[in-house]
């Protein structure tokens, strides 16, 4: 089967997208007012012990030992093997997934509550807020199972749908909470609400639509299945470690290193490369479900045409973020929260090389999981992550906050970037250098623009937020323009076309219907 003979999963799959980068517009909107509101209600100190806690959190996630991260693909394995039919086994499998977590769900309450017990005393005023949220998050531990099986059934619009309202309920009830003064415990009783919210939702909807995907009874498990659950899934939790590791411990480094206080300058100068970032990311974990089907469907040749598609729409989508970014975060960061929380142009360019390099090693890796990679990727990102911490804590004292982002760099571009795009091309039986060569066009042009937004930068000196949303449109016009050649190169250009292809006859009768409408000379 081939992405052009699937127009429904490929609908599903635009649809959650679209409502993907929906909830992303109107997070970064809410959050240009929402985080100098917190700064000014809680203080610098109360928010940064709230980032720190949301890092505490991300660790109490990976107590599942990789079993509900496994899920989606297997659903969507499952479900692409069986056709057009019902799969049969599907409710075996999240029966099997279900008791498992149920069973882990002790171990992850204990975890919670020992992380809780161990916070430094300088952090007093989290610590019974936080109790509240490991509570919460013990009690809502096995119903991430109903999100991951919409994931892998692919009913991604649905999803993007409940993760949006469990925001927007979350979001409303932390901005009321301290509007009434009661600080931390508003962000952790909004944190509880988003997440009690779209589990709700999605339970519904399996109810619904999907009313076979559940099975009534849990069936018994076996040792031979626990064996071959954790088997898999361990490697996944390894990963899960590592991703920890380089996505949260710096700013625990910080935190701990240099105070809360040095956490907020950070994270504040990140946090557009983060918001804006997350979209092209956002695009293969929307793909992965898909690509496990092809697996399942599709000739290996067809999948890698594929996933080299989805590398050139990554790295377009990371070239425009970085090109924007290098051009207005300063500006964009002084008028939010202050020219004093701006980290620098050294932090931003960091931040802007980390995100492209660990972007193109995602998208190798996306494709390697779906071959059942999972021991190779665990031991690459165990060894990013242990060499990303190392050198933090070597970096952090000597030069500061932009030691924590020149450790990410430096693990990334050393280890899991050469590690997951050597692998990728000995399983296409190809050279490195070959794997590489439909990206150079996007490269050219991409240094080109970034050569064009240096120049710009030294000629229009730009502040303010409307001046800010001048120097964006311009240069993601500029990139665009640059681009497009790209977008329609193939592998690429084929699938782009076909997408396009039914605005064709409209815009031909719009085209047809403006000239009759002008008036004759």
């Amino acid at each position: 089967m081939t992405l052009h003979a699937a127009p429904t999963r490929t609908r599903r799959f635009l649809g959650g997208l679209s409502l993907g980068y929906l909830q992303t517009a109107l997070v970064v909107l809410v959050n240009l007012w929402l985080t100098p509101y917190l700064l000014r209600h809680l203080g610098q100190h109360d928010y940064g012990l709230w980032l720190l806690a949301a890092q505490v959190l991300l660790y109490l996630g990976l107590m599942d030992l990789g079993v509900v991260a496994l899920l989606p693909r297997e659903v969507a394995y499952t479900a692409g093997a069986a056709g057009s039919g019902r799969p049969a086994d599907l409710p075996a499998l999240v029966g099997r997934v279900t008791r498992l977590v149920l069973w882990q769900t002790p171990a992850a309450l204990m975890a919670g509550l020992a992380a809780w017990w161990l916070i430094p005393l300088e952090w007093a005023p989290l610590r019974w807020p936080l109790l509240l949220v490991v509570l919460a998050f013990a009690a809502t531990f096995p119903v991430r199972i109903f999100h991951g099986v919409l994931q892998g059934l692919q009913d991604l619009p649905y999803l993007g749908a409940t993760q949006l309202a469990g925001w927007t309920a979350g979001t409303l009830i932390t901005i009321v909470g301290v509007m009434a003064g009661f600080g931390l415990y508003s962000l952790a009783v909004g944190w509880i609400a988003s997440q009690v919210l779209s589990a709700a939702l999605a339970w519904r909807r399996l109810r619904a639509r999907f009313p076979g995907a559940v099975p009534a009874r849990l069936p018994p498990l076996t040792r031979a299945a626990v064996r071959e659950q954790f088997g898999r899934g361990v490697w996944v939790s390894v990963s899960q470690v590592a991703q920890a590791l380089l996505n949260g411990t710096d700013l625990l480094v910080i935190g701990t290193l240099l105070g809360p206080e040095a956490v907020v300058p950070y994270a504040c100068t990140g946090k557009l490369v983060m918001l804006l970032g997350n979209q092209p990311q956002l695009f293969m974990q929307m793909a992965l479900p898909a690509l496990s089907e092809l697996r399942a469907t599709a000739p290996r040749a067809r999948l890698f045409d594929v996933s080299t598609s989805m590398t050139q729409v990554m790295l377009i989508g990371s070239g425009a973020v970085a090109a924007v970014v290098l051009a207005v975060n300063e500006p964009f960061v002084t008028w939010w929260v202050g020219a004093s929380r701006y980290g620098g142009t050294r932090l931003t360019l960091l931040f802007t090389l980390g995100m492209l390099l660990r972007h193109l090693s995602t998208t190798a890796g996306y494709t390697l999981f779906c071959f059942g990679y999972e021991r190779r990727l665990a031991l690459t990102a165990i060894a990013e992550g242990l060499v990303g911490l190392g050198a933090m804590l070597v970096l952090v004292p000597i030069v500061g906050v932009p030691g924590a982002a020149i450790g990410l760099v430096t693990a990334t571009a050393v280890v899991s970037l050469p590690g997951n795009l050597g692998a990728l091309a000995r399983e296409q039986g190809t050279s490195l250098r070959a794997l590489l060569a439909p990206l150079r066009p996007w490269f050219l042009r991409f240094c080109g623009v970034c050569a064009g937004v240096a120049a710009l930068v030294t000629v229009w000196t730009v502040s303010g937020l409307w001046l800010s949303v001048g120097a964006a449109a311009v240069v993601g016009a500029a990139y665009a323009a640059v681009m497009l050649p790209v977008l329609f190169a193939p592998p690429l250009g084929p699938m782009v076309r076909h997408q396009l292809q039914p605005l064709a006859p409209f815009m031909a009768g719009l085209a047809r219907r403006l000239i009759r409408e002008q008036p004759a000379p």
